[in-house]
């Protein structure tokens, strides 16, 4: 009996040897792999917390990263873009990379494009939403203290395993690692990626934005706009285009521009401006297509370019 017992420990041990090297060594990998990738979200990730350098950043969610063309916003503000939109992501996510750009070697950067949704204020993202952010930053945690507090804040069990494991982390990356590296040509053009054609309803439908506050968001938002504000950067805080009809403010917008106005900051509401509301612009109804994103981009820049001249910033002729 105990000899059965020995050889059942035994094996046991012997299990949890290999279990160890094969996640020591396969998490090493991915590791290796996710900060070489070329493509896809990781590589915009990478640069928004790692080598935020240019004249200005956008940040947002995926109607962020589908919305502002760098390319457009270039040309007519002579002034370098990246936009720092993810997939998914909320302003809970955005006033954690944001310490990376306010504190990076050289100037500050010469203004900051934050779009928000209706709903902003009001969507941690429940489970899924805190899957999706855990995803994100947890790669991140043993470099980044502002993403490892996060973690501890939001889902501390899973950084728990991810400090236990070091292919945890990585688990639900693996098939998008392996695609951008087969992809031949890249999508991202300085974080902002285009949307071709249209699915878009053939008229704007009705969505309910009208969700209850998050404060812990709340508290992100303001956060963000004061660590902004603090160095006098110009910011500029826009609600892009929806292919939706008009909905009466929500609690979230009320909360929003009751934060902005403590600190002078204007809300730009396009959601329903019926110059860029046609379905042509649109790849669904809640995100411009390549051709929408050109015009909409263009119409910002130069708004901004406007304001910056009036406010005596430096954007070139």
């Amino acid at each position: 009996m105990r000899n059965g017992y020995f050889k059942f420990a035994y094996k046991l041990l012997i299990l949890i040897a290999i279990m160890f090297v094969v996640d020591r060594v396969g998490g090493s990998i991915m590791a290796y792999y996710f900060e070489k990738e070329p493509l896809g979200d990781a590589a915009a990730f990478a640069h928004a917390i790692e080598n935020p350098n240019e004249d200005i950043l956008v940040y947002g969610s995926s109607r962020a990263m589908h919305t502002y063309d760098p390319r457009v916003l270039e040309k007519h503000l002579g002034l370098s873009i990246f936009n720092c939109g993810r997939n998914a992501s909320t302003i809970i996510y955005h006033a954690a990379i944001l310490p990376s750009a306010l504190n990076r070697k050289g100037p500050l950067p010469k203004a900051i494009i934050l779009d928000v949704t209706p709903k902003e204020l009001s969507w941690r993202g429940g489970e899924d939403g805190n899957a999706i952010l855990a995803s994100m930053i947890l790669p991140y945690v043993d470099k980044n203290e502002q993403f490892e507090k996060m973690a501890d804040d939001l889902f501390p069990k899973e950084l728990m395993k991810a400090k236990v494991s070091k292919l945890y982390p990585y688990n639900s990356m693996i098939l998008n690692i392996i695609r951008n590296y087969s992809k031949k040509a890249n999508d991202n053009i300085a974080g902002y990626v285009p949307l071709f054609g249209t699915k878009a309803s053939r008229e704007p439908i009705t969505l309910n934005f009208n969700a209850e506050i998050d404060n812990y968001a709340k508290e992100k938002f303001e956060f963000f706009i004061k660590e902004v504000t603090s160095r006098h950067i110009p910011l500029y805080v826009i609600i892009s285009p929806a292919f939706v009809n008009p909905f009466p403010d929500t609690k979230s917008e009320i909360a929003t521009k009751e934060i902005l106005a403590r600190y002078n900051v204007p809300l730009w509401d396009y959601s329903i401006d019926t110059t860029f509301r046609k379905r042509k612009y649109f790849y669904d109804n809640v995100h411009l297509n390549e051709k929408g994103a050109a015009i909409f981009s263009e119409f910002i820049a130069k708004r901004i370019k406007d304001s910056m001249e009036k406010d005596n910033y430096g954007v070139r002729q």
